[in-house]
């Protein structure tokens, strides 16, 4: 149900539910660039699920994140309502999309530190930033003061700890937008919250 919604009404979907985003293990591995791929969806937690790209042929695209490059893909401007654009977590990243007559191009650059304006085909037309997917350090600065809670209590830490900040694109309208969604994990998952609406920009548009 939560990746119907999302791809209906992914606004609706990033309020009530979270979702984590990246490769199927074994799927775009050791790659700069993305390209079609098939998404499968299953529950982690209550309300927040795990979204996995595989690269086989599909209606969806995915493109790599990477320790110390950019990864990218290229979306035709053909591409149906729903269809959705993802990448791996984006904490410090930057996300920058261009367009051609005929295509779209999506750029990961990890650490907000490799893309260079060189490498960007065509005409950029979205930018997402650490800024606008964590605004005000919501996200980091809730998980410091969870950890600090934690350790004052006296409760011991068990499993993954992290939080991460996942960026999707979806068509609705004619158009993308990119809606961010957050998790953090302290002895289990919860929600991180967004500032005002999921919705960071659209573009695109017919």
């Amino acid at each position: 149900m939560s990746l119907s919604l999302l791809r209906g009404d992914p606004l609706e979907a990033c309020k009530s539910y979270r979702f984590r985003t990246g490769p199927k293990p074994g799927s775009f591995k050791n790659v700069e660039q993305g390209g079609a791929c098939t998404i499968s969806c299953s529950k982690a937690a209550n309300n927040i699920y795990d979204l996995e790209a595989s690269d086989s042929a599909g209606s969806d695209y995915f493109y790599p994140w990477l320790q110390r490059g950019v990864g990218w893909v290229r979306v035709p401007k053909t591409i149906s309502e729903g269809t959705s654009v993802m990448t791996g977590g984006v904490n410090g990243c930057t996300l920058v999309v261009s367009e051609t007559l005929g295509h779209y191009y999506f750029y990961h650059d990890g650490d907000s530190k490799y893309l260079t304006a060189g490498q960007v085909v065509g005409n950029e037309i979205a930018r997402v930033e650490p800024k606008d997917y964590d605004k005000f350090e919501m996200g980091n600065k809730l998980f410091r003061a969870t950890l600090a809670d934690t350790i004052q209590a006296g409760k011991e830490i068990k499993g993954d700890l992290s939080y991460g900040h996942f960026v999707i694109a979806v068509r609705k309208g004619g158009k993308f937008g990119f809606y961010v969604t957050g998790v953090m994990s302290i002895n289990g998952l919860t929600a991180l919250p967004y500032a005002i609406t999921p919705l960071i920009v659209t573009f695109g548009g017919d």
